[in-house]
C-alpha cells in the first residue's frame, strides 16, 4: 500500500535499454560470463536456507532460477504444511503468489491490444459496460495509467477480501461499489501510487472484452500455452498439495486462513513454482515457451520498456514490472506479491536471460524477506561493481531548501477507511550536510528497523545514497516539497499538528474514552441514589448520549477496525454506525431544553448543555473521517 503527490512523469523514448536487444544479442551476452550454475546455485543457498530455518524465521520456501529456455535449479525448503511435516517441493507444491498476479494480468491484457479490443492511450469506458470510472479532471484513465500505477486511483481496502468463496464479490460488482464510494483522487498520469483497484480494474477489463470468466481467459490464453495446469486465479482450497502459511508471534507461529480477493486479478493466482518459471521463461524468451507464443517479441519489449518514471535519470515503470538495476548498471524487472502470510518474489535480467522466483509461506515482520536475500546472494554472482551517479559538489546551504520531517500514511481519501490515515504513519527527517543529505525513519525494506543513510546529490533534485542503490527524488509543489522513494512511496511535508496522525488519533481515542468514562459515572451515581432512595433524578439524555456513543465506540474499535476488508453487514453499517446520529438527535434537545428554552440556568445545566455540545462536534469528527452509515464523502 502507498501514497504518493505530484512526480515528473517522462517518457525516455530515445535511450537504448539492455532489456530490448535482440533475443540473439541476449543470449550472447549471457552466455559469455554468465557464473551461476546449478551446483553453485545450492553451494550458496542450502547454508543460507539452512540457517533461516534453524532460527524459525521461516517454515517453507521454494527457489526456482531460470536460464535461456530451462530451469537451471529448482529446490524446496522446509515444509508446506508444519503439521503434517510436508515439504516444499518446487515441482508439486502450490503456492500462492499474491501481486506476481499483476504481472501476469498485465501480460493477459496485452494481448488483447495485440488483438485491437483494447488500447493503451484511449479511456477505459470505452472498453467498460456495467459501470463508468469517474474522471478527476480533465484527463481520462488509460490502460497505460492502470499498467504503471498512474490512474490517481484511492487506495483500496472495504469488502476487497472476503473469508469464503460464498461471500466473494465479482470483480465487477465489487469495482461497481467502489468507484461509486471513491471516485479518483488526483489527475492520472501524474504520479506513481501502488494500486490494487488498478490491475483489479485490468482484470475487469479483460472479462469484459474477452466475454469470458478471467480465470478462464489465463487459463485458454497463458496457462495452457506456458503449460501451467496447476494455475488458478481462485483459492484451490480442497487441493491438498495447497501450501499452509504461517505468522510468527511472540514466539509462535498460527496458520493463516485463506481468503478469496474480489479482484482477483491483483492478486490471486496461486500456481506450482516450476509451472511459474515458464512464464519467467516467456518474458525472456520474446514471449515464447517450447514453441508456443503469448505474445509478439515487440508487445515484451513494450512491457519491458520505460513507461514512467519520477525522474529521467530512474528506470522507471514497465507494464507490469518495477525496472531496476544491479550493482554494474544490469537492468533488472521485478515484482513482489503478499498474500495472507505467502511472500513472493520474481526477478528477471533479461540481458542475461535469467529469472528468479522465491516464494515462502510465512513472512516474519521486521525481518529481511527471505526472496530478497535469496536474490542478493545469486545476483552478487554477476552484479560486478556498484556503478553510481557522479556526486554533484553541493554545499550545506545548497541542501538546506530539502531539510525537514516528510510524513506519510496510507489510507483511503474516501469512503469506508479513511479513518485509518490517524491509526499509523511513518515520519522521515531530512537534514542536510556538506555534500549530502541525512535521511533517518523506518524504510520500507521490511526489517522495521529506524536508520540513517546519506544520500549525495547526483542531479537537480536527485540524490544516490552511498554505497547503495537507494535513490531520493526531491520536488517542490503547491503546499512544500515532496520526497519520493522511487518506485514505494512519495511524502509530502509533515502537516501541523491538528493534521498530524498522532493528534487525530489522539482525539478519536481520548474523546471516546471520555464517553465511556461518563457513562460508567452516570451508571454509578444512578445505583448510589437508587440504594439511598433519593428523589433526585440522573439524567436521561446524559445516560443515552453516553451509552449510545459507548456502544459505538467499543464496537467500532473490536470489530469494526477488525473486519473493514471483508466489508460490514446491515446491522453494523446502518446500526451501530448510526448510534451516534440518533445521539446528536438526543444532544440537540438537551441543548434546546437547557441551553436556549427560557428559563433560569445552573450549573449542572451548563455542564448537560456542554457534554451535548461534545457530543455534536465529536459526531461531526466521525462524520469527517467516514466512520458513520452517512459519510462525508
Amino acid at each position: 500500500m502507498k501514497k504518493t503527490i505530484t512526480i515528473l512523469l517522462l517518457l525516455s523514448l530515445g535511450l537504448p535499454l539492455l532489456h530490448s536487444l535482440p533475443s540473439a544479442q541476449a543470449a550472447a551476452a549471457g552466455s559469455s560470463d554468465f557464473s551461476i550454475t546449478a551446483e553453485r546455485a545450492e553451494q550458496l543457498l542450502d547454508p543460507l536456507m539452512e540457517e533461516e530455518i534453524r532460527k524459525g524465521h521461516i517454515h517453507g520456501t521454494a527457489v526456482v532460477v531460470t536460464q535461456g529456455e530451462r530451469i537451471l535449479f529448482s529446490k524446496g525448503y522446509g515444509y508446506a504444511d508444519v503439521d503434517n511435516k510436508r515439504p516444499v517441493d518446487p515441482a508439486e507444491t502450490l503456492m500462492r503468489v499474491g501481486s506476481i498476479t499483476k504481472t501476469v494480468t498485465a501480460t493477459a491484457a496485452m494481448q488483447l491490444v495485440e488483438q485491437g479490443k483494447l488500447t493503451l492511450h484511449d479511456d477505459i469506458n470505452r472498453f467498460l459496460t456495467g459501470y463508468n470510472v469517474p474522471v478527476f479532471g480533465k484527463n481520462p484513465i488509460t490502460l497505460h495509467h492502470l499498467l504503471t500505477h498512474t490512474a490517481g486511483l484511492d487506495e483500496t481496502v472495504y469488502e476487497i477480501n472476503a473469508l469464503s468463496r460464498s461471500s466473494q464479490l465479482s470483480a465487477e460488482a465489487f469495482l461497481r461499489q467502489y468507484f461509486q464510494d471513491q471516485s479518483p483522487v488526483r489527475e492520472p498520469g501524474e504520479q506513481y501510487a501502488y494500486s490494487n483497484a488498478g490491475l483489479g480494474l485490468v482484470g475487469n477489463l479483460i472479462e469484459q472484452n474477452s466475454v469470458a470468466d478471467l480465470n478462464a481467459y489465463m487459463s485458454k490464453h497463458v496457462f495452457t500455452p506456458l503449460d501451467m495446469p496447476s494455475a488458478n486465479l481462485t483459492v484451490p482450497e480442497n487441493n491438498p498439495q495447497l501450501a499452509k502459511s504461517y505468522t510468527y508471534t511472540n514466539g509462535h507461529y498460527e496458520e493463516v486462513p485463506y481468503t478469496f480477493l474480489s479482484i482477483p486479478g491483483a492478486g490471486g493466482l496461486s500456481v506450482t513454482p516450476n509451472e511459474f518459471a515458464h512464464f519467467m521463461i516467456a518474458q525472456l524468451n520474446d514471449g515464447r515457451y517450447q514453441g508456443k507464443s503469448i505474445l509478439k517479441p515487440s508487445t515484451i519489449e513494450t512491457m519491458h520498456e520505460q513507461q514512467f518514471a519520477e525522474h529521467p535519470d530512474l528506470p522507471g515503470m514497465g507494464y507490469g514490472f518495477y525496472r531496476g538495476r544491479l550493482a554494474g548498471g544490469i537492468e533488472t524487472l521485478s515484482h513482489t506479491g503478499d498474500v495472507d502470510g505467502f511472500h513472493a518474489r520474481m526477478l528477471l535480467i533479461p540481458a542475461k536471460r535469467l529469472g528468479i522466483l522465491v516464494v515462502s509461506n510465512a513472512v516474519i515482520e521486521g525481518t529481511t524477506p527471505m526472496g530478497q536475500k535469496i536474490e542478493e546472494t545469486l545476483t552478487g554472482l554477476i552484479a560486478g561493481p556498484e556503478k553510481t551517479g557522479r556526486a554533484l559538489p553541493y554545499t550545506r546551504e545548497q541542501l538546506q531548501p530539502y531539510e525537514g520531517t516528510y510524513s506519510i500514511s496510507v489510507a483511503p481519501k474516501r469512503g469506508w477507511g479513511k479513518w485509518l490515515y490517524f491509526l499509523g504513519g511513518k515520519d522521515f527527517e531530512v537534514t542536510a550536510a556538506d555534500g549530502r543529505l541525512i535521511l533517518a525513519g523506518v524504510f520500507p525494506d521490511g526489517t522495521g528497523e529506524r536508520k540513517e543513510l546519506s544520500y549525495v546529490p547526483i542531479a537537480e533534485g536527485l540524490f544516490q545514497e552511498e554505497g547503495g542503490g537507494g535513490k531520493l527524488w526531491f520536488e517542490q509543489g503547491d503546499h512544500g516539497w515532496h520526497m519520493t522513494i522511487p518506485q514505494e512511496i512519495t511524502m509530502e511535508e509533515r502537516p501541523g499538528l491538528l493534521h498530524r496522525p498522532v493528534f487525530l488519533l489522539a482525539v478519536y481515542a481520548g474523546s471516546g474514552l471520555l464517553f465511556i468514562a461518563l457513562l460508567a459515572v452516570w451508571l454509578v451515581r444512578y445505583v448510589v441514589r437508587l440504594f439511598r432512595r433519593t428523589k433526585k433524578p440522573v439524567s436521561m439524555h446524559i445516560t443515552a448520549i453516553t451509552l449510545l456513543m459507548s456502544i459505538f465506540l467499543v464496537v467500532q474499535m473490536v470489530y469494526g477496525n477488525a473486519e473493514i476488508t471483508y466489508g460490514y453487514p446491515g446491522w453494523f453499517t446502518w446500526g451501530i454506525s448510526s448510534l451516534p446520529l440518533a445521539a446528536v438527535l438526543i444532544a440537540v434537545h438537551l441543548l434546546w431544553r437547557d441551553g436556549i428554552r427560557p428559563g433560569k440556568k445552573n450549573g449542572a445545566a451548563l455542564g448537560r448543555c456542554a457534554l451535548a455540545a461534545g457530543c455534536i462536534a465529536y459526531t461531526a469528527f466521525l462524520f469527517y473521517w467516514n466512520m458513520l452509515s452517512v459519510h462525508a464523502w
